[in-house]
């Protein structure tokens, strides 16, 4: 598409997104709904009706009509930068650049609060090469609307280009008030866009955004495949991240999942799964059904190649094999490893050899029925070759 037309769509697209967002105050509805009421209210007012008659113009693309009303709404408020911008709006759909372009200066004379002129300039910056300008732009938009109706529209076009998500990556290390919908926590979003937020989330500057806030992403990463663009924005934005097995002492055991780089606890009647009550670290764990169960698993994103695996495994203080570890690429799938005692009591090691079948490996921890508690402790993973 050329320029000059993607700029009009985006502008337009604009207009109509701002509109929808309602006209403030009843005589501004009433004066929207009809024209006459318009010379009867205030000027601020008057200008408010006009600009609603200019955007429902625009929607029926009646530019003739746009322009004179929009025009209006500049003659009772000349200071308004919404009227001036509309006006521009409205020359910009008619295909009139200079005069569109010397509205949207005037506007920009008294003030940039107005989303049509921050839209406006953002897509000059834009065709000029000046990212971060644009995305300057952009920001001050989301800013005061965080759910602005054409928001991903708008971050599709930095998303494009890797200066475009360049540019993003300052902004969003500002900590925005429109981070929460750049990750996507309340919208699904398609495959590319996950991709390129993934990739400007990783970029350097950006401060850690903490483990909750990036989770949706990172599970929406995972759900699609990018397995490894998940792990990366999940260890450049969460503390507890690490390359290996997580939490290998079960530290912070939880029974609500948050990404599937952590502990995830499989809820079942027949399992009994806690911390151990000590405090030192471990898990506590109890399968009281007629077959071995999964009792916790997490995500590891492991090369090809020869491992060991440790683990400690007790019942009532002594060495126990009701404990098994499996390490696969489907979850709830079991292989499970031959272990060979250790020195120390109750510790446990086993090899596992890793091909290129999945680029996630699910590090699962089995037992058998037992009507007394276990305790699980220690799981590391040593890479031998």
């Amino acid at each position: 598409m050329p320029a000059p037309a993607r700029s009009r769509l985006f502008i337009i697209s604009g207009i109509l997104a701002v509109a929808a967002v309602a006209v403030g105050s009843g005589l501004d509805r009433i004066s929207a709904l009809e024209p006459v009421v318009a010379g009867l209210v205030p000027a601020p007012f008057a200008a408010a009706a006009h600009r609603a008659q200019a955007a429902q113009a625009l929607r029926a693309s009646d530019t003739r009509r746009a322009i004179a009303e929009a025009r209006q709404a500049v003659a009772v408020d000349p200071i308004d930068p919404g009227s001036t911008a509309m006006l521009g709006a409205a020359y910009l759909k008619a295909g009139n650049q200079s005069q569109a372009d010397r509205a949207f200066r005037m506007a920009a004379r008294f003030g940039w609060r107005d989303p049509l002129t921050q839209l406006y300039w953002m897509d000059r910056a834009l065709q000029s090469g000046e990212m971060n300008l644009a995305a300057l732009r952009l920001d001050a938009v989301l800013r005061q609307n965080p759910h602005f109706p054409i928001r991903d529209m708008l971050l599709a076009r930095f998303e494009a280009s890797p200066e475009g998500r360049a540019a993003l990556a300052p902004r969003l290390a500002l900590g925005p008030g429109w981070t929460a919908q750049f990750i996507g926590g309340s919208a699904p979003l398609g495959l590319a866009t996950l991709r390129s937020r993934g990739e400007v989330l990783q970029a350097s500057g950006i401060p850690a955004l903490g483990c909750e806030t990036v989770a949706p992403l990172v599970n929406r990463l995972v759900e699609v495949g990018e397995i490894q663009s998940g792990k990366q924005v999940w260890r450049a934005h969460c503390q507890m991240a690490t390359a290996g097995i997580a939490d290998p002492r079960f530290t912070d055991l939880s029974p609500r999942k948050r990404t599937p780089f952590e502990w995830n606890l499989p809820g079942s009647g027949d399992i009994s799964v806690a911390p151990d009550h000590g405090g030192a670290g471990g898990l506590t764990a109890r399968v009281s059904g007629p077959a071995s169960r999964m009792v916790a698993w997490q995500m590891l994103t492991l090369r090809p190649g020869t491992y060991l695996l440790r683990w400690t495994a007790l019942k009532a203080s002594a060495p126990s094999r009701a404990v098994s570890l499996s390490l696969t690429c489907q979850l709830g799938e079991r292989i499970p490893l031959t272990p060979s005692a250790l020195p120390n009591p109750g510790r446990f090691e086993a090899k596992v050899q890793l091909d290129k079948a999945c680029s996630g490996q699910y590090l699962s921890v089995w037992l058998e029925p037992t009507t007394d508690d276990v305790h699980v402790d220690a799981i590391e993973l040593e890479p031998i070759s």
